[in-house]
């Protein structure tokens, strides 16, 4: 876990103040790595993250959390179109109206979209409020490795957006 930057500045931080949410931290993440172990990086799903919100996120801060939910997030330098999972992070209501029309001028070739692999975080601060890192890495593993995650987040934070096609 030394690799994992965030982590250990949120550990390091919640160690000395507050042990027993350190200690909750520590075992949620380890739960996480150790289910995963068995799956080569290869092998992970190709996850494009699409951040509309005025609010910023630290791109290093998504990689790692999408790295310890199990899934490889897409530079913008990469093959787009060859995305498993295609999420927006947006939480306005209106969202969900445009967003046809935005898949089908701007995200039609993506193979995600093809296959009906588009999800919507929709939570307040996704990915901004340090405290919620254990939370923000639940909700990506619900999405990307939902065979081995559940933890009820699925319509309180994020939907599955279909589209017939």
């Amino acid at each position: 876990m030394d690799q994992l930057k965030h982590y250990t500045e949120i550990a390091n931080e919640l160690e000395g103040r507050n042990p027993q949410a350190f200690e909750t931290l520590e075992e949620e993440i380890n739960i996480l790595i150790h289910k995963l172990k068995f799956i080569p990086m290869e092998s992970r799903p190709n996850v494009l993250i699409q951040h509309l919100n005025s609010s910023v996120i630290d791109q290093d801060y998504l990689e790692e959390i999408m790295q310890v939910a199990g899934g490889k997030l897409l530079a913008s330098n990469q093959d787009l179109n060859e995305a498993d999972f295609l999420i927006f992070i947006h939480d306005a209501p209106d969202f969900f109206s445009k967003l046809p029309q935005l898949l089908e001028t701007q995200y039609a070739e993506i193979k995600a979209v093809k296959d009906n692999q588009i999800y919507i975080i929709n939570k307040a601060k996704f990915g901004t409020v340090k405290s919620d890192y254990l939370q923000d890495i639940e909700i990506l593993a619900e999405i990307v490795q939902s065979k081995y995650f559940i933890y009820g987040h699925e319509g309180n934070s994020w939907v599955k957006f279909s589209m017939s096609i």
